[in-house]
């Protein structure tokens, strides 16, 4: 723009110069003629001084000449007014010239001015394009050093990454995993299609860019060239890179995992089947050793009451010992047939409430006068079977009963609501625990007193864990010596009856 002003002004002072030239010429001209006419005026009047001078010298041929001086000084007077008027054109011309020239200066003036801006401009772009060229230098580094960063980044990962423009579907880049588990180099891969050649998907029908699915860590096929299908743990995230979106593809081999799975499934079934069959022959076996046990027990009270008079005190002895055996066998054979019916009995779920529940079982226990039992807070209402929740409150306050040794036994029961589950407490001021026997006292036919000192076999702290536990949930004692103990456990929030069935079979023994 500027250059085309300039130009036009250029041609309009050319012409005007032209035009300067032209008046000058003819000034000049004029000015020769005018020239000219002063001298022949110069020559008329030394002329007149020669006449003067004759007729002063003659003063006749003063008289003679008369008519010659008029005629001089009409001629003299014409050539005045013809100097008069070339002075007046002189003086318009020169008039006009000055014009001219003040208008030139004033488009000089202009021009200058223009030029000045114009470039003024152009040091403000040409600064501003050389700081832009600089950034933009800076920026290219930055995107090399951020592309190297990069490729580093997933030349490392131990994720396959394929990067798919979104419309055309074409493979733009893959790391070194990713071509490694494809099995082709990655100059082979970048440019194709990803449809029928690494995703089994057909064109038209991708999951994420024609369907609008979500994959985020979803198992899916890996395509070989050779046809061979790779089971792989898939995650995509949509991408916008200047104006066009791709599909960021991460994911990885899981095809040992699936193999162990199947090995672990496969074990999982052999583990329940054997399961099962143990958990058939102790109830078999228990069920068959009560029978015998019976017939021993009633043959042993039959021998201590028809011949008490022929044992001496040894004897009784003996025979009380017997008993007792056969009780605690008897007992043992009860408890294996507990701990087994856990996992095997199955009730239908229903909604528990506890602040109901929970008084029932206290009245079925006949506490003692002196322990007190306290509901210290409102207990939930939870799905599950009745019968395994009641067994798991009933054999721990059984328990906090039978070793209480204060004369004013407390127990009390609390629960506390937690983000995913609920945490219930049983506490007591009974004896306490060692803590180097906290885990001990969940193990089957564990105790801590000697067995012929009191009347369980250890079999109900082990069936509370198995029952928290099929429920998801877990069971930890807290305890001071002399003091009492806490026990605590956790239910889920969810239906605590609802439980992978093959990890419940695996507690069913």
């Amino acid at each position: 723009m500027f250059d085309e002003t300039n130009k036009t002004n250029t041609q309009v002072i050319n012409q005007d110069l032209l035009a300067l030239e032209a008046v000058n010429k003819s000034l000049s001209e004029e000015n020769q003629r005018l020239a000219r006419q002063v001298e022949d005026v110069a020559t008329a009047n030394a002329r007149s001084a020669e006449l003067i001078a004759a007729l002063e010298e003659d003063n006749q041929r003063l008289a003679c000449l008369a008519e010659d001086v008029a005629i001089a000084n009409a001629n003299a007077a014409e050539l005045m007014a013809k100097l008069e008027e070339v002075n007046e054109s002189l003086k318009v011309e020169i008039d006009r010239r000055k014009t001219a020239e003040q208008k030139l200066r004033q488009i000089n003036s202009e021009i200058e001015e223009k030029v000045q801006q114009r470039t003024a401009e152009l040091t403000i772009a040409n600064q501003r394009l050389t700081e832009e060229i600089n950034h933009r230098i800076q920026i290219e580094q930055m995107l090399r050093e951020h592309k190297q960063r990069l490729d580093t980044i997933l030349s490392l990962i131990l994720t396959g990454v394929v990067i798919v423009d979104c419309e055309t579907h074409e493979i733009v880049d893959v790391n070194p995993l990713a071509a490694k588990m494809i099995g082709l180099p990655k100059e082979q891969i970048i440019g194709k299609i990803c449809h029928q050649f690494i995703c089994p998907a057909e064109m038209g029908k991708c999951p994420i860019s024609d369907l609008g699915q979500t994959v985020d860590r979803s198992e899916r096929m890996l395509l070989r060239p050779n046809n061979q299908k790779i089971p792989i743990l898939k995650s995509v995230t949509i991408a916008d890179w200047q104006g066009r979106k791709f599909l960021v593809e991460s994911f990885l081999d899981i095809s040992e995992q699936k193999k162990n799975e199947e090995h672990k499934n496969q074990l999982l079934v052999k583990l329940e089947n054997v399961n099962k069959e143990l958990n058939e022959l102790v109830y078999i076996i228990s069920h068959d050793l009560k029978t015998p046990l019976r017939g021993i027990n009633t043959l042993v009270n039959w021998l201590s009451t028809d011949y008490a008079v022929k044992f001496d005190n040894e004897g009784r002895e003996r025979i009380e010992l017997l008993l007792s055996r056969v009780s605690r066998m008897y007992n043992l054979i009860d408890g294996i047939l507990q701990y087994s019916g856990v996992g095997r009995i199955k009730e239908v779920q229903v909604k528990v409430n506890l602040n109901e529940l929970l008084p029932g079982i206290i009245d079925k226990l006949a506490v003692p006068g002196n322990i007190s039992v306290t509901i210290e807070n409102e207990l939930p209402v939870i799905e599950c079977e009745k019968g395994r929740i009641s067994q798991v409150f009933q054999n721990l306050l059984s328990n906090a009963v039978k070793f209480m040794d204060k004369p004013q036994g407390q127990i009390r029961i609390g629960c506390v609501e937690e983000e995913s589950y609920w945490k219930f407490s049983i506490t007591d001021n009974g004896p306490g625990i060692k803590e180097k026997y906290y885990e001990k006292i969940f193990q089957i036919f564990q105790t801590l007193l000697p067995k012929d000192e009191i009347k369980g076999v250890g079999v109900g702290l082990t069936v509370v864990r198995k029952i928290v536990e099929i429920y998801g949930g877990r069971i930890w004692v807290k305890s001071k010596l002399g003091e009492g103990s806490a026990f605590f456990f956790t239910l889920p929030k969810y239906e605590v009856g609802v439980k992978n069935e093959k990890l419940e079979a695996c507690f069913a023994y």
